[in-house]
């Protein structure tokens, strides 16, 4: 599996992926850049990561750092840096003489392709995020786009983690066949009793009767400023807790939200600790701004976290979450761009302890039956077998040009 600049442990998919499919039996390696020193991390019995540096990347940041004026150097260091990305992570995946490659997202889309088609091995392209659009104005997007429109017509497989996402790569970037849509649920586990968020709060003595969590990235773009605002619109008593930390603007977001009163912000903590922080709040809530198709067709894992744990969902009105939320009867839609309408959600459910309990035991019952990595993984692990058959039968593979 080969990722640009991201190590398993942050992205959730592809450790969840290399973990599960080492439980299956099968050797994982995954290859990443790092700005540390190369090495090689083992995360499980069968699943280890392999990093190289990339010394032109450390140059931009430098120059970004530097001459934050000079735009168009900046633009032509990170080509050159991804340039770079291409020619190592080419050499580690052929080096690592797999039987089956993966590329997460669209950067280590053309590296992957190369090193599968020269060992004459199959290529699964998972399309985590709809690269060019995963924000309103994307630097390069169009090179992103014409990577995807010119290689994913040769993936023998397209993974994305929502259902429309998948129609796009099939309608619009011509994937060969029907992608597969596998949810990005967290791996299932029972619920936990914690009072977590409730020591902390009355440890700050803090007046509460109602806790709504916003756990993860805090960043304009998941509407936190509208979530921000909405809280000055709650009733006595609720009070939200923004868990995370933000990038760039946001790299202090208790100095950026400090205006607002019924608002306690907490810093990041470690994805195993999680779990005991969400059980211990009465509601979450997650917004995406909808200025982009990545957004619009939003495939959050935070949303099947809070409902794990038993946590009652605002969430915002767009395709992929309303069948989850509404149809679930798991929480409440609202139209993320409006603070009245996102504090009305909040207030309903905070006044009515009885839709919390039934929204609370819908969210339960369907991560447990339906919505749950285990259960997502088994058709994933199904198409790499069938992939896998021709290499265990001892046929090979033709190798035509990318």
């Amino acid at each position: 599996m080969v990722t640009y600049g991201d190590s398993p442990a942050s992205l959730p998919p592809l450790l969840h992926e290399g973990l599960s499919l080492a439980a299956a039996g099968f050797q994982v390696d995954s290859v990443h850049s790092e700005a540390a020193p190369p090495s090689a991390d083992q995360h499980s019995p069968g699943f280890r990561s392999h990093t190289f540096r990339l010394r032109i990347r450390g140059t931009f940041r430098a120059v970004k750092a530097g001459a934050p004026g000079t735009r168009a150097i900046a633009a032509v260091v990170k080509l050159l840096s991804y340039g770079e990305f291409i020619v190592k992570a080419t050499v580690a995946a052929y080096r690592m003489r797999a039987d089956l490659y993966v590329a997460h997202d669209v950067p280590a889309l053309l590296p992957t392709l190369l090193a599968a088609r020269l060992r004459g091995k199959p290529l699964v392209y998972r399309a985590n995020e709809i690269f060019s659009e995963t924000h309103a104005q994307v630097r390069f997007a169009w090179f992103w786009r014409g990577l995807d429109r010119l290689l994913v017509p040769s993936c023998d497989e397209v993974v994305t983690p929502e259902e429309h996402r998948s129609r796009i790569y099939k309608e619009e970037y011509g994937a060969k066949k029907e992608p597969l849509t596998v949810r990005n649920c967290p791996p299932y586990r029972l619920p936990v009793e914690s009072t977590r968020l409730r020591d902390e709060l009355r440890r700050r003595g803090v007046d509460f009767s109602i806790i709504l969590l916003y756990q993860g990235l805090v960043d304009s773009m998941r509407c936190i400023e509208e979530i921000a605002e909405a809280t000055r619109s709650f009733d006595e008593g609720v009070v939200l807790v923004v868990l995370g930390k933000g990038f760039g603007r946001w790299s202090d977001p208790q100095a950026r939200l400090a205006a607002y009163e019924r608002l306690l912000v907490l810093p990041r903590v470690p994805y195993h600790e999680l779990p005991t922080y969400t059980a211990s709040a009465d509601m979450g809530i997650l917004l995406y701004r909808n200025d982009c198709r990545n957004n619009y067709y939003c495939a959050p894992n935070k949303l099947f976290e809070y409902m794990m744990m038993g946590l009652p969902v605002i969430a915002p009105s767009f395709p992929g979450i309303v069948p989850v939320v509404e149809g679930g009867n798991t929480g409440l839609c609202v139209d993320p761009a409006q603070p009245k309408q996102i504090a009305a959600a909040v207030n309903e459910l905070a006044r009515a302890p009885e839709l919390r309990r039934r929204m609370k035991e819908n969210g339960l019952r369907l991560t447990r039956e339906r919505y749950n990595w285990e259960t997502e993984f088994a058709p994933l692990l199904e198409r790499y077998r069938g992939l896998l058959a021709p290499v265990a039968a001892g046929e090979v593979r033709p190798s035509p040009a990318p």
